[in-house]
């Protein structure tokens, strides 16, 4: 049974422990662990992965990015999500030195080392960039996750002179399933991972990865379909605002305005008496000078223009730090 080789650069007892916990979990004569949904579109369910699909999922990683045995991993993402126990699960497989430090916004700012693998989420990446950015070319794969990232961060990555890897997948999948290059080398496709292949069923992508025991898992992702391999993400059919017979996908009209706020927004629908649904904007924001409303009408369609702006001054997020749209237009209304 192969061991993990592991080093805490900061003293934390709570992570420690939660590590502890999965790894016990990991060893232990059951065939599955047990893990949440992030809950960024419904309520988060327990669901049990096999333990054997997990290590397919850390194998195909590793062959897609070409890890190798003694490389440095670094853990920054809670293990108490599929993204933290996937990091540890391709430590144990890929038999990877596992580097631990604090689950926080500048997770690498204390590492000095040369880093051949890790996994963050946006705002990670973000808060990295903007205070310590040397450290992110001792990274030879970064991998980015949770969220998808704005045209902004996609700038300064390029900026930076750097290529990341953008991950597709979902709890259900074992995690990512599929990446895309962005910065200085940018892909506007996902391409799928080991023997992974896509077909799309009413505009909705269909995951279909033998080795994951996903014979045909039917998403609520709207795509284009290039090939078996390879598909372009529009945004979320289950986030699709009907507004007065007019579909509207939120996240393309966020790709439109992306470059007028720098702060965290997103567009969604609320119910609307004349409409059905109307467009709204909410801004991550006490500061509603932030907004420029003739700006927003020249960047988009008559039926795309929000017609309310919502400021707030915290959005709430999942474990994974994906905003949490429904719950955060219920603040609203409370």
């Amino acid at each position: 049974m192969k061991s993990i080789d592991i080093i805490y650069i900061n003293n934390n007892l709570e992570l420690k422990k939660q590590i502890d916990d999965f790894l016990t979990s990991w060893y232990d004569t059951k065939e599955y662990i047990e893990t949440y949904t992030s809950g960024s579109t419904g309520k988060p369910k327990c669901i049990r992965i096999k333990k054997t699909k997990m290590k397919e999922s850390a194998r195909m990683t590793g062959e897609f990015l070409k890890l190798k045995k003694g490389d440095t991993a670094v853990l920054c993402l809670s293990p108490l999500t599929i993204a933290g126990k996937m990091m540890i699960v391709r430590a144990i497989v890929l038999e990877l030195k596992l580097s631990v430090t604090l689950i926080n916004s500048n997770p690498i700012n204390n590492l000095d080392s040369q880093i051949e693998f890790i996994a963050m989420v946006p705002i990670q990446l973000l808060t990295t960039l903007e205070l310590c950015p040397e450290k992110l070319h001792q990274c030879r794969n970064i991998i980015i996750g949770g969220a998808e990232i704005s045209e902004t961060l996609s700038r300064k990555i390029k900026d930076a002179g750097l290529t990341v890897y953008h991950t597709f997948g979902m709890t259900e999948t074992i995690s990512h399933i599929a990446m895309r290059k962005v910065g200085i080398i940018t892909e506007d496709f996902f391409t799928a991972l080991g023997e992974t292949y896509f077909t799309k069923e009413n505009e909705c992508l269909v995951v279909h990865s033998p080795l994951l025991d996903a014979g045909k898992l039917k998403t609520n992702d709207s795509i284009e379909l290039i090939d078996s391999e390879r598909f372009k993400w529009k945004g979320r059919a289950d986030f699709i605002i009907n507004s007065g017979g007019i579909k509207i996908q939120p996240e393309l009209v966020e790709k439109k305005i992306n470059h007028l706020l720098s702060v965290p927004f997103f567009i969604i629908g609320i119910t609307d008496e004349k409409l059905g649904q109307k467009v709204v904007l909410f801004v991550e924001s006490s500061n509603e000078l932030l907004v420029n409303k003739n700006d927003l009408k020249s960047q988009l369609l008559p039926y795309e223009n929000p017609k309310e702006i919502y400021f707030l001054k915290e959005f709430i997020r999942t474990e994974s730090g994906k905003i949490n749209r429904i719950k955060t237009k219920e603040l609203i209304s409370n």
